[in-house]
């Protein structure tokens, strides 16, 4: 009898400690984040876009967000640092488009940007992938009264080189172009096309997050990117460390 009550316990035990372990485990589904992208941008605002994400998943309804900028590469480890956005808005149902415009921000400079977000129980989610986009510029040519364009098409180094975990690529185009910018392995196969669209004249940037066209993280080593826009074509060389 006692070696009955001795194993039926144990098997209490076990099963508390599953339930303990089950419990703390659906604490710990963080929300997702979902690709934030730029809209419109003016000399003292940006507005970003994004999809709302779930409080478990993809499901529900996150509880907040908080949305940081900087003139530096926001990551993790500076994130307390950056200037964090003033009454941001409440996250709808997983799914939704949500929108907000950072204001009061310096003409003619770049700022990097990402977004957390908690769930009900205060659980973070990671950092959403970083974009990098410029505050347009109130310099003006006096003669024209039009915003100078650049003269002549251009692909900058990426900055920084090497790095981790992203990278920034800037890039000219003097005349409205399809402009296509590819990320190449050392073996000269496309991992990733970053831009593939007509744009108008000017200056522009991009930040690569070292992601293949598939969503899935590269692996360390020499990358090659380059630009195409009309008859201009120009390649360059990177290096991702891990």
């Amino acid at each position: 009898m006692k070696k009955r009550a001795c194993i039926l316990h144990q098997k209490l035990g076990q099963t508390v400690s599953i339930l303990t372990i089950s419990a703390v485990f659906s604490l710990l589904l963080l929300v997702i984040v979902e690709p934030i992208n730029a809209g419109d941008v003016t000399p003292t605002t940006i507005t970003i876009n994004w999809t709302a994400p779930g409080d478990n998943g993809t499901a529900g309804t996150a509880a907040l967000y908080d949305i940081r900028y900087a003139t530096m590469l926001v990551n993790s480890g500076n994130w307390v640092g950056c200037s964090q956005a003033d009454d941001e808005p409440t996250p709808q149902p997983c799914g939704n488009q949500e929108s907000y415009t950072i204001a009061n921000l310096d003409p003619d400079t770049w700022y990097y940007i990402a977004i957390m977000t908690a769930d009900e129980a205060a659980n973070w989610s990671e950092l959403s992938n970083v974009i990098a986009i410029k505050t347009q510029s109130l310099s003006l040519d006096v003669e024209t009264d039009e915003l100078i364009l650049p003269d002549d098409f251009h692909l900058a180094q990426n900055y920084p080189n090497p790095f981790n975990p992203a990278t920034k690529i800037e890039f000219s185009i003097p005349v409205t172009a399809h402009v296509t910018i590819s990320v190449f392995n050392i073996l000269g196969q496309e991992t990733a096309r970053l831009v593939d669209e007509i744009k108008p004249a000017g200056n522009y940037s991009i930040i690569w997050d070292g992601v293949d066209s598939y969503g899935q993280k590269v692996s360390s080593g020499i990358y090659f990117y380059r630009i195409n826009a009309n008859d201009f074509s120009e390649s360059k060389k990177m290096a991702l460390v891990q």
